[in-house]
């Protein structure tokens, strides 16, 4: 356990990269002595030592801001890329082929069918809180709970033994999609 959770707040001068322990928030820049740390992206992009550094400094926390008088942003704003995983789940994707009256696809796992995956865009990235309005052009919109993982470490063709070793850390989601526009490929 690392003993913090990195987090957007508001500040007086725009959003910026904080640490939460305990009930208090910390600028991270000014925390770790790091200048770059303004941004979890800033962060992310140095994870390979961050994580130490961070995890380092909340150990030696003096006076921070109360987390519940502090405004919390949405944890990583601006993402360079979201990707999801579409009907990762046997349960969920039964339920929506009973949903759209359409036949269930057979499992891909059984029959050697590559993953389902989409990407959103960070455009979609929200502050707690805030209100999602798409009725203007969608008619079913459709939201759901997610785990999501941030990605610390990039890397391609992963073995499934190595991959937690990419992930700096799991935030909560809203998935949002408008059921009646979109379309599988």
């Amino acid at each position: 356990m690392a003993g913090y959770e990195l987090a957007t707040y508001e500040s007086e001068n725009g959003p910026r990269a904080g640490i939460i322990v305990g009930e208090s928030v910390f600028d991270a820049a000014e925390l770790t002595g790091q200048p770059t740390y303004t941004s979890v992206l800033r962060i992310l992009e140095d994870w390979a030592r961050a994580n130490d550094i961070l995890a380092g400094a909340a150990k030696k926390t003096g006076a921070g801001w109360k987390l519940k008088e502090t405004h919390l942003r949405a944890p990583v704003l601006w993402p360079p890329a979201i990707y999801c995983a579409g009907a990762n789940y046997r349960d969920h994707a039964a339920e929506m082929a009973k949903k759209l009256n359409r036949p269930q696809d057979p499992d891909p796992k059984l029959n050697g069918g590559r993953p389902w995956h989409f990407i959103k865009t960070s455009r979609s990235v929200t502050d707690p809180g805030a209100t999602v309005t798409a009725t203007h052009y969608c008619k079913n919109l459709d939201w759901e709970i997610e785990l999501t993982a941030v990605i610390g470490k990039p890397g391609k063709n992963i073995r499934v033994d190595d991959a937690l070793e990419h992930v700096a850390g799991y935030t909560i989601a809203n998935d949002i999609a408008a059921r009646d526009l979109g379309r599988r490929a």
